[in-house]
């Protein structure tokens, strides 16, 4: 006999909140990006554009696309000003993510 789970039900906020991170995730150069900065936590942006695969856009004002994209998503955190900012991934983010995710599993 199999029990059903307990439903969970997501708010339309949380809806466009899970929409606006999957969104920023699926390109595949912010991917990049966040596996660095997960790895590097309190890198400066220029180490990250040094660190992108070579067959990945090496224009900083790219780049900064993509930091805005992830920052706007609350994927990344950022610190500092001008070109010295620091970057780190907003763990409350991820972990936020992943139990709005665990709500799909059957």
């Amino acid at each position: 006999m199999v029990t059903a789970q307990p439903q969970t039900t997501l708010s339309q906020s949380d809806d466009v909140r899970i929409c606006r991170i999957c969104k920023a995730l699926s390109n595949p150069v912010r991917m990049q990006i966040m596996r660095y900065v997960l790895q590097n936590p309190d890198c400066i942006g220029n180490m990250i554009l040094l660190h992108l695969p070579d067959d990945a856009p090496r224009a900083q004002s790219t780049l900064s696309q993509h930091l805005r994209v992830l920052r706007d998503a609350g994927l990344l955190e950022a610190e500092g000003d001008g070109p010295a900012i620091c970057y780190r991934v907003n763990q409350e983010s991820l972990a936020w993510l992943r139990e709005q995710l665990a709500t799909f599993d059957a």
